[in-house]
């Protein structure tokens, strides 16, 4: 069994278990995981921030800015390009799924109502495919080892902070975060499958 054929699995298996998840919370009253893990306190400026970063106008200056790194450094646009239509596709599937499961959010809110069904977290989403891709790549990457450690370890924070911030402002039960998580899971590792074939395909 090739590389490839074990990312396509891994990510079939964490596909399965975001429908089985889906199904599971909607069609039953909240799981008690998900009543003992929202904060009932006040919303801080931190995590405001921190959703804030989850949202389109701080990941599109993101974009910007790792794009015009990658040309300065001569290493064409294709990373940042395939990060961008990776969160573009997600959101959409993201966006499809509330859709279709209905999930009610949170009845406990710190700010405003977000709009829009629970499951699975948008934010949670963007966690993995665009904090997290990018961990990936700094981490493959020929970047200085102890810049590469601090960097992989600040993005990774970073989304396990998003995730948080959705919980502490109480727009989101904790299985709609890990049906985020899942969902942006199996898109990975189909990504980095089809990338590890084409790869192949095209070795010498």
């Amino acid at each position: 069994m090739n590389r490839s054929t074990e990312y396509y699995i891994a990510a079939a298996i964490l596909f399965g278990a975001f429908l089985a998840l889906g199904e599971l919370v909607t069609r039953k009253p909240a799981l008690r995981v998900d009543t003992r893990a929202l904060f009932h306190a006040h919303a801080t400026p931190l995590a405001r921030f921190f959703t804030f970063s989850g949202r389109w106008i701080f990941i599109t200056g993101g974009f910007i800015i790792a794009t015009l790194i990658f040309r300065y450094e001569h290493r064409g646009v294709i990373i940042p390009a395939l990060l961008v239509i990776s969160q573009i596709v997600t959101q959409t599937l993201a966006e499809l799924f509330k859709a279709h499961y209905r999930r009610v959010r949170p009845e406990y809110w710190v700010v405003g109502l977000d709009i829009g069904k629970s499951y699975p977290s948008g934010h949670a989403v963007t966690a993995i495919v665009y904090f997290c891709g990018w961990a990936y790549v700094v981490a493959f990457s020929a970047t200085a080892p102890d810049l590469k450690y601090m960097l992989v370890g600040v993005l990774v924070a970073w989304a396990a902070c998003v995730d948080w911030s959705r919980l502490a402002l109480g727009a989101h039960y904790l299985t709609d975060i890990a049906g985020g998580t899942l969902l942006g899971s199996a898109w990975l590792f189909a990504v980095l499958g089809a990338v590890h074939q084409f790869a192949l395909a095209h070795a010498p």
